[in-house]
């Protein structure tokens, strides 16, 4: 891969900053090569915090474009990242959420489409999936500069599964590898996992690391170096009453903050594929019956959606009786806490977008879903313009 300058970036030609002719080696060498501010501020005439400031200012301009060598497509990455805030303003004024930020992606046209729905073998739908993958890093790291800003010491922190709230997590852990300092203070942070299960992944891209709540837990209290004793995990197992271990205790928690995704069950979602089999085999029937109104055509196919493993209905019109009992039988038996934990959260960052996330993001947004665990008036959603102006469209 390498990194090459946008010759469509805005430039100012009022005042010429002397560190701009050194933009391309500075990008490259930190987002390449991985060498540390720190030692780049030994090389070029500029501190540290400078060249955080300048870099993160060339990235959000658009000045690189991040190309694959092999086949000459760009790749999204922080580099093709830039946020539209007038967008974002006119999302929340037009939705019941509290604010949003939104990216403008370019390399993940794919995941902007119905080819996500083909089997995970063909061309066009692992092109779907892994641009899926890729946008979802993408806002990850749009959600991790924000949580940056809302950090403070000694707050209860809730962390669910899934791509949004992992690829954040790891886009933290790659910002305090440059500036250790901006995750100092918080080892008072209590930090307690949202949802049960093991072995949750990516959909295509390379992943290193399982996405349950319980490592992003693990690995959000190694970053801000958070005491074990204060971090809380619901466990391994999908279903609460497979556990050997003695239940965290949620009683009294009320979350100042929270990170979740949002799950559509119309695709790929794990509770729907084989390695959950053996999980979710006392819920066999249950599931049987969501695949019995996923496999039709029309507004079932995308009626089911999951905050924090908390199935809820996001179809129009009024759910079958049969569909709605599959719901609250999963729901009676998944390992989650308490929902009262997951409705006090003070705020909620959410991560989603593109097209898979579509029609669970819109009903939930706008209000619609009065079965959903999260209040959408103290969401800060984190989403790309696509999935933006798409909910915008509908009205």
């Amino acid at each position: 891969m390498s990194i090459s300058p946008q010759t469509g970036s805005n430039q100012s030609t009022a005042r010429v900053d002397p560190l701009d002719r050194f933009a391309l080696e500075i990008a490259r060498r930190n987002k390449l090569e991985g060498e540390s501010l720190q030692k780049l501020a030994n090389i070029f005439p500029a501190g540290a915090t400078t060249l955080h400031r300048k870099l993160k200012g060339w990235l959000e301009e658009g000045r690189f474009d991040l190309i694959d060598k092999w086949t000459g497509q760009p790749t999204t990455s922080q580099a093709a990242t830039a946020i539209d805030e007038a967008l974002g303003e006119r999302l929340a004024r037009g939705t019941a959420i509290r604010r949003a930020r939104v990216a403008r992606l370019t390399g993940v046209e794919a995941a902007a489409g119905d080819d996500y729905r083909m089997h995970a073998a063909s061309e066009r739908g692992q092109a779907a999936y892994q641009a899926g993958d890729y946008l979802h890093q993408a806002l990850g790291d749009v959600a991790a500069r924000f949580l940056c800003d809302r950090l403070r010491p000694n707050m209860t922190i809730g962390l669910a599964s899934g791509r949004g709230v992992a690829l954040t997590v790891d886009r933290l852990e790659d910002m305090a590898k440059d500036r250790r300092e901006w995750m100092s203070g918080y080892q008072d942070v209590r930090i307690f996992s949202l949802s049960g299960g093991s072995w949750m992944g990516t959909w295509a891209m390379p992943f290193n690391r399982p996405l349950d709540a319980d490592a992003n837990v693990f690995h959000l209290g190694t970053i801000l170096h958070v005491s074990p004793d204060i971090r809380t995990y619901v466990g391994s197992w999908l279903l609460a009453g497979e556990r050997a271990a003695e239940q965290a205790s949620y009683q009294g928690v009320h979350l100042d903050l929270a990170i979740v995704g949002i799950g559509q069950l119309n695709t790929g979602h794990h509770f729907l594929r084989p390695d959950a089999a053996l999980q979710l085999e006392s819920m066999t029937s249950a599931l049987a019956t969501i695949r019995e109104f996923q496999d039709k055509e029309g507004d079932e196919q995308a009626s089911i959606a999951d905050i924090c493993h908390v199935l809820f209905y996001v179809g129009t019109g009024q759910p079958h009786d049969r569909l709605i009992e599959a719901i609250n039988e999963l729901n009676n038996v998944m390992s989650t806490p308490p929902r009262k934990t997951l409705e006090s959260a003070e705020e909620v960052i959410l991560v989603a977008g593109g097209a898979q996330k579509e029609e669970a993001l819109y009903h939930f947004i706008k209000g619609n879903c009065r079965d959903a665990p999260i209040d959408p008036g103290r969401v800060t959603l984190i989403t790309d313009s696509w999935t933006a102006e798409r909910i915008l469209e509908r009205g």
